[in-house]
């Protein structure tokens, strides 16, 4: 293999993905992408915030990417995302990458991303989903740490009793962006 694709301790080399700061409806986001599909989205993430951010974030893509910064290249999903958010445009649908997910993580992930607007599901549906009913409590792990929220929407799943439960961005933005998408909130 090339130095290129390999690391010297026979790791592969991280590939090269860039990221920008959003500023939106609901505050400042980073937002990274590789090959033009989503990695990563962080709220509350502006200028000032964005070295820390950014160092949490490689920990969290596990060395998967190398984060440069690029606004042109994130414009047109910037733009998407400013559009969505200030309930101009009604599809989310940027694509996306979770090529460094695995095992049940990224199936549910996949499953969570099928939600429709509108719609609101419970994590022991999710969990059923993917074949593995009794972990609604790994389901809710894994959408604490959703790397693409929003565009992977973990906003619309709830509690059992139909509860709106843990979100990155706060339990009103959860609310706010349900409401948004016209769902039926308890």
């Amino acid at each position: 293999m090339s130095r290129r694709t390999r690391s010297g301790d026979g790791r592969r080399a991280p590939k090269r993905a860039a990221y920008t700061i959003v500023e939106t409806a609901i505050g400042p986001l980073l937002v990274a992408a590789h090959g033009g599909r989503l990695v990563a989205i962080k709220f509350g993430v502006d200028e000032r915030r964005a070295p820390e951010a950014l160092e949490e974030l490689g920990r969290e893509l596990r060395g998967a990417f190398a984060l440069e910064r690029d606004d042109r290249a994130l414009a047109p999903a910037a733009r998407h995302l400013r559009a969505y958010l200030d309930g101009r445009r009604a599809d989310l649908d940027i694509p996306f990458d979770l090529s460094w997910v695995t095992g049940f993580r990224r199936d549910v992930l996949l499953e969570v991303a099928r939600v429709p607007r509108g719609a609101v599901v419970s994590y022991g549906e999710i969990a059923r989903r993917v074949g593995r009913p009794a972990a609604y409590r790994a389901v809710g792990n894994t959408m604490r740490t959703n790397p693409i929220p929003l565009v992977i929407p973990c906003h619309r799943i709830v509690g059992s009793d139909g509860s709106l439960t843990g979100f990155g961005g706060g339990l009103a933005m959860k609310r706010k962006l349900l409401a948004l998408e016209g769902a039926a909130l308890p």
